[in-house]
């Protein structure tokens, strides 16, 4: 059974006690006493107090509920993952309401050691522009150089700042300006004030504020990791992306026969991905897994792959092999793993018929099976320096005989029910 706490226990005994005065009231209202008058003024003013009382103890827990309630959740920031921009803003949101206050900015330190504000707010999360925000440099410039907080409950009376031509000048009255601090080292700042009302912030708040700021610096520094995670996740891509479409042009150098082929089924294969409901972080990894389809074919001498005339039987069970040797190729790579499937199994057949592993129907991995059905199609409506592109429409006819044997039928529903191919064939002959 949970415990009651101690501030319910002291609301609980003002409420017995009130009932016991009001009570007593009833009980001396129907005497006849000559005393009974002075008695039952001095019981209404003592309840009257009681209210005072009441009243202030609710008004307490209630602002204690308000500060735990910011703690949580900046304790809940700490543990999110979530960029700079957001935690910035929501440690500025929650300090402003914690604290009651008009204003507030947060300055970070920068690469040069220099303070740059980062998030400007009034009331209500609007943002402020330059203008709107004109603080007292003197304050933060004192809490960087001690690293103390700086609060004063009016800063037009306090002989800190009788001399600041700033604290004048801008009518601040109620300030506080609290360091950020990640093992002793100076991270930031956060400053809010209240120009209307002098006391908004007040000494015994000092732990308070010194809490919020420890649990908000961690917050920040975990949120500027993470940015910082993501930028280079974000260069290791690209770096990859760079290393796949090398890879790619130098097997289009070295096969001249189907140059362009490559970029060609990548983006129809995008197409009927999308057209078939596939997610965008899905076809992420079919756009990698169809550019490195035919990446294998670099283990094939050249004899073999660029043979003019016909192979025989062995030449052939070699370049069969060339989905295993994109397996052996890029298995070692992990951050290549979800795009395997296509390389490895762009060659199976819905029958059982193909290889390099025989798989079958539903066996196949999906985006494989997408893009088997491109393939082919790109392959038959291409010319070769022996023979014409095949017309459309009669690879079209030769697909759908296709379907149930080579492809996935519903796949080969899709492919041929896209209404933009022939416009789609156009633009990809031209890349």
């Amino acid at each position: 059974m949970k415990q009651p706490s101690d501030s319910n226990v002291i609301q609980e005994q003002l409420w017995e006690i009130g009932n016991l005065l009001s009570n007593a009231m009833k009980s001396l209202a129907q005497t006849s006493d000559s005393q009974t008058p002075q008695v039952l003024r001095e019981l209404t003013q003592a309840a009257s107090t009681l209210n005072k009382v009441k009243n202030a103890v609710s008004k307490q827990m209630q602002r204690h509920e308000t500060q735990f309630e910011a703690l949580v959740q900046i304790g809940s920031t700490i543990n999110s993952s979530v960029g700079l921009k957001r935690v910035l803003s929501e440690v500025m949101d929650r300090l402003i309401r914690l604290m009651r206050a008009e204003r507030g900015f947060l300055m970070l330190c920068e690469s040069d050691g220099n303070l740059k504000v980062h998030v400007a707010r009034g009331l209500d999360h609007v943002d402020l522009d330059e203008d709107q925000f004109a603080v007292s440099k003197t304050v933060v410039n004192r809490v960087v150089e001690t690293g103390r907080l700086v609060l004063t409950t009016n800063a037009q009376e306090d002989p800190r700042f009788e001399a600041q031509f700033s604290v004048a000048a801008y009518h601040l009255l109620s300030i506080l300006c609290v360091p950020l601090k990640i093992k002793d080292q100076l991270i930031g700042v956060i400053y809010v004030d209240n120009r209307a009302h002098t006391g908004v912030f007040q000494q015994e708040n000092f732990e308070l504020i010194s809490a919020f700021a420890n649990q908000a610096a961690i917050a920040i520094h975990n949120a500027s990791l993470f940015d910082d995670l993501q930028a280079s996740n974000e260069e290791l891509e690209i770096a990859y992306q760079a290393t796949l479409e090398g890879w790619v042009r130098a097997l289009d150098l070295r096969d001249k026969e189907t140059e362009g082929h490559t970029r060609r089924v990548t983006a129809l294969t995008q197409t009927l991905a999308r057209g078939m409901g596939l997610k965008e972080d899905e076809i992420v990894h079919i756009t990698r897994g169809a550019l490195l389809h035919d990446i294998g074919k670099m283990a094939i001498p050249d004899g073999i792959l660029l043979k003019p005339g016909q192979l025989s039987d062995d030449e052939r069970a070699l370049i069969q092999k060339h989905p295993m040797y994109a397996y052996e190729m890029l298995s070692p790579i992990k951050f290549l793993h979800p795009a395997l499937d296509i390389p490895y199994c762009h060659h199976e057949k819905w029958d059982g018929t193909g290889y390099p592993r025989g798989l079958k129907g539903e066996g196949i991995p999906f985006a494989a099976r997408i893009f088997a059905v491109v393939d082919v199609w790109d392959a038959l409506v291409s010319d070769r320096p022996y023979r014409k592109g095949i017309q459309p429409s009669e690879v079209k006819k030769n697909i759908r005989e296709l379907s149930g044997s080579h492809f996935d039928p519903r796949i080969v529903d899709a492919f041929l029910s896209l209404d933009d191919l022939s416009t789609i064939l156009r633009k990809l002959k031209a890349v």
